[in-house]
């Protein structure tokens, strides 16, 4: 190598001087053209410096990125694979259709120091650069990625560009897909924490996603969705091998949860702290079972708009129909009281009491209160997935304190008034179409007629629903009922 280096200078300076000698015969040089001619020089010179690599070994240049991989940066490549080296737009070995243990990676760059190429054993590693990978994360490897977190991650960067991170469950099903735009990680020497930054988009709802921890063990998780108006941040504080705790903040639409949290012995004890949902106040507490996940929670709402619970796109519908409670390895118990003032409303109190267990769901001994007109009580509900359909079905039991004001509140014709005390029946609810369907309807234990149904049929479609039209058939029924 050292050879080729000096008969390569031996040439250029003969070069050189061969062209001064015919200039000086012939017109003077002027000092421009000597910097063009230096500046060619030198760039040639410098591209030559960069192609040493090519005359480097193959095998043994691939065994040193392979050795120096999994040393400093914790990517342990398979053995087979081709790379080759680029001079541009850095020095760096390109590896294709390459493969970790969970992760296929179609390019790997990695971009090397040009401090001295004229010795092949100083190959020095500036950065890696991920392209078109696929990563396959199952419940294991988030464990694997939490306890490589808390080591101190390289100083130098991995970037990942346009790639997949496929969610899978237990039985290796993908469960979800994250497109990644861009990421990276490394060691902030500034701060003295780890980063990892990423940037993508999940079920088509871009995402931003910010994880960071010093390496006393406290942490901080960002996850900023602008479309859903979503931001999360979460701190987490380790005291010792047994006690953590931390503090969760989540702002969505014009709701803010806050709660602070203690973990233990794989138990999560939490609390709200300032929460607020719809500029109405909210305490919760509870606990939570990690492994397996059993969750034990109590919410209370102050001055909610109780209606808000049935609307197409509340909070409460939208989670039900993402399909995350139907699975049956989770337990879950969850009651939540909310009390209204509102003037508007028919409900001023809800008892909501959800229950799951095995995938399966019910809100039995639910009850909604009208404290001028009676209740509404939930028995034998269940709440499942049927031709992708969600449906729930439950028995209704309408008990009317006041009959009087009922009336008043229907604006009901004095001459069609009656006595009615209970009414039951059974609903089917498609939370997906918002269509709902009412049957076996017993009023103080009487049938009902052929044409009475054929009325109530009017309510099915719950998209058009309101309350002058509940009004105008909810009195035509009353008109049709014999009492």
């Amino acid at each position: 190598m050292k050879k080729i280096v000096k008969n390569f200078n031996n040439f250029i300076k003969k070069t050189i001087f061969k062209v001064e000698n015919k200039t000086n015969d012939k017109f003077d040089v002027s000092n421009f053209s000597k910097y063009i001619i230096a500046i060619i020089v030198v760039l040639f010179i410098y591209i030559f410096y960069l192609s040493i690599p090519l005359l480097y070994d193959k095998n043994s240049v691939q065994n040193k990125i392979v050795t120096k991989l999994s040393a400093e940066f914790n990517i342990n490549l398979s053995n087979s694979f081709d790379i080759s080296y680029r001079i541009l737009p850095k020095p760096h070995y390109l590896i294709k259709d390459t493969k970790t243990t969970s992760v296929e990676i179609k390019d790997l760059a990695v971009y090397i120091s040009q401090n001295n190429f004229f010795n092949k054993d100083s190959i020095r590693i500036n950065k890696v650069v991920i392209e078109g990978a696929n990563f396959s994360l199952l419940k294991d490897n988030f464990k694997t990625f939490y306890k490589y977190s808390e080591n101190k991650f390289s100083k130098k960067k991995i970037k990942i560009n346009n790639s997949n991170i496929f969610l899978k469950n237990n039985l290796n099903e993908v469960i979800s897909i994250i497109k990644i735009s861009n990421a990276f990680l490394f060691f902030d020497e500034k701060n003295l924490f780890n980063l990892f930054d990423l940037n993508g988009e999940v079920f088509n709802i871009p995402f931003k996603l910010k994880y960071q921890n010093t390496l006393d063990l406290q942490k901080q998780i960002e996850i900023k969705a602008p479309g859903l108006k979503l931001e999360i941040i979460n701190r987490f504080f380790k005291k010792d091998e047994d006690l953590s705790n931390g503090i969760n903040n989540i702002s969505i639409l014009s709701s803010d949860i806050n709660t602070k949290y203690n973990i233990k012995d794989q138990i999560v004890i939490f609390q709200s702290a300032g929460s607020r949902v719809y500029n109405s106040k909210i305490v919760y507490n509870g606990q939570l079972a990690i492994n397996p996940f059993d969750l034990n929670l109590k919410i209370k709402l102050y001055n909610y708009k109780i209606s808000n619970l049935f609307t197409p796109n509340s909070i409460f519908n939208e989670f039900i129909k993402s399909g995350l409670l139907f699975n049956e390895n989770i337990s879950v118990h969850t009651l939540v009281n909310i009390e209204s003032t509102k003037k508007d409303e028919i409900f001023n109190e809800a008892k909501i009491d959800l229950r799951i267990l095995n995938g399966k769901i019910s809100f039995d001994n639910s009850i909604f209160i009208n404290n001028n007109i009676g209740l509404i009580e939930v028995s034998n509900s269940d709440l499942f997935l049927e031709n992708d359909k969600l449906i729930l079905s439950a028995n209704l039991s309408i008990d009317i304190k006041n009959t009087n004001r009922l009336y008043s509140f229907l604006n009901t014709n004095k001459r069609l008034r009656k006595n009615i005390k209970n009414i039951k029946l059974n609903i089917i609810y498609d939370f997906l179409s918002n269509e709902i369907v009412f049957k076996n309807i017993k009023i103080d234990d009487n049938e009902v007629s052929d044409q009475f149904l054929n009325v109530v049929e009017g309510f099915n479609d719950n998209n058009s629903n309101n309350l002058t039209k509940s009004r105008k058939l909810l009195n035509e029924l009353i008109n049709l009922y014999a009492g």
